[in-house]
């Protein structure tokens, strides 16, 4: 899973990837596009270290790039379109601080105005898609339903929404995936506000901009880059005494690293021991057995049972000892839809 950051000039849209993955904005990547993954932070995992002292601790993990930066105007290319088709959900990076010291390339600061026209550059581009596809009426191959899905589209975008507001079925869902339409993917926005405005939760048509992300179906994550910057190179007790100060439980990375992982409607199961202690990446309802493929192929080919038990409910056992001997550890079968939070010891046999 891939999330691209995108955002104007001068918005703090690189500092941000280097926070999230320690990566400078000009290391690695294709094509010009820096890419690296970022930890997501998940106390459960800190808890559970605590518990099993294990000789390593595995995080779960986000992909992200860095992409150019767009015009003042948030205009997108067909060549930076191209690019952002490639990954599964957009962080939308805006500047809302005022630091005298970071000039405006164009315009003074307006996030609304930002949001906004990265929002009709995306309609606009696959609107322009829709239509060039619809020309092309003789085409034989299109099936009944595809033509049916690009009317549709047609006119959700010809009202300035974004194919992710539209009611899809199942039956839908295939050629809008076909099409790679730039406004289906989930977005994400992050607004980058300075200390003031992190403290008084205020800026320019801050309430415009969160009706609007609402309706477009964005969750909107605030944050301060340089506060940011500061926590980063701090001991985690003077993190939460620092954080505290804002009213707030953890930093805005933090935030933003587990809004992009329930973005892409993802969550964890956990395995356990002296060896590691680790946190695995699925799609939220996957089947124990697919689950188990995580792991190791040879755990899914040899898949006999899932030996499973919540987090809470460990957590409130204090073991897997006093949780076996009290018959709360379930065994549950290859269709069982793995949870959030789930302890697993996989059985199998090759």
């Amino acid at each position: 899973m891939k999330i691209g950051i995108i955002g104007p000039a001068i918005s703090g849209k690189s500092t941000l990837f280097q926070l999230l993955t320690g990566m400078t904005a000009g290391s690695g990547g294709k094509g010009g596009v820096p890419q690296a993954a970022a930890r997501v932070p998940d106390s459960r995992v800190d808890t559970l270290a605590d518990i099993f002292k294990p000789k390593k601790t595995t995080f779960a993990s986000i992909e992200f790039a860095d992409f150019p930066a767009l015009g003042s105007g948030c205009e997108v290319s067909g060549e930076t379109a191209g690019r952002l088709k490639t990954c599964d959900a957009l962080a939308m990076v805006i500047r809302a601080h005022r630091d005298p010291s970071v000039p405006w390339p164009a315009e003074p600061v307006n996030p609304f105005a930002s949001f906004e026209n990265f929002l009709h550059e995306m309609v606009l581009n696959d609107l322009c898609q829709v239509e060039a596809l619809l020309a092309k009426n003789k085409d034989k191959k299109r099936t009944a339903d595809e033509q049916r899905v690009l009317e549709a589209a047609q006119k959700l975008l010809e009202e300035t929404k974004p194919l992710s507001t539209g009611e899809w079925s199942a039956e839908d869902l295939p050629a809008l995936r076909n099409y790679a339409f730039l406004s289906s993917r989930p977005v994400l926005v992050a607004v980058n506000l300075d200390e003031d405005q992190m403290l008084t939760r205020t800026y320019e048509k801050r309430d415009e901009l969160l009706h609007s992300c609402k309706d477009a179906g964005y969750p909107v994550i605030e944050f301060c880059g340089s506060l940011e910057s500061e926590i980063s190179r701090m001991e985690k007790r003077e993190q939460a005494e620092f954080l505290a100060e804002y009213g707030l439980a953890e930093s805005g990375i933090a935030r933003l690293a587990n809004a992009a992982y329930n973005l892409l409607d993802l969550c964890s199961f956990f395995t356990v021991g002296e060896d590691e202690v680790r946190a695995w990446t699925i799609n939220a309802s996957t089947p124990a057995r697919k689950a188990a493929g995580k792991i190791h192929s040879d755990i899914e080919r040899g898949f006999i049972r899932a030996e499973v038990i919540g987090y809470d409910e460990f957590i409130a056992l204090g073991s897997l000892k006093t949780a076996r001997d009290q018959g709360k550890l379930r065994l549950e079968g290859k269709e069982y839809p793995v949870r959030d939070g789930d302890i697993i010891n996989f059985r199998f046999n090759v």
